[in-house]
């Protein structure tokens, strides 16, 4: 089983907290991480029956202070 990142989104004005959309087996996902050097998301996401549109803009909103994360 191999999760490969497909794109990454990043926060301005923050010292590179970041989202990575991810794929893994047809299941699209976002994993999130506080800044640069960060090797452990603090939170991740799976949007089951998604598109990979859905898991990219879920990132990119958390990345413009959209969404917020919850739990």
């Amino acid at each position: 089983i191999v999760m490969k990142t497909l794109v990454t989104f990043y926060k301005e004005d923050t010292e590179g907290a970041r989202a990575e959309v991810f794929e893994n087996n047809g299941v699209y996902g976002v994993q999130y991480y506080m800044g640069y050097g960060n090797t452990e998301h603090f939170k991740e996401e799976l949007f089951a029956g998604k598109s990979r549109n859905y898991a990219e803009d879920a990132a990119e909103n958390w990345a413009l202070n959209i969404k917020t994360l919850n739990g």
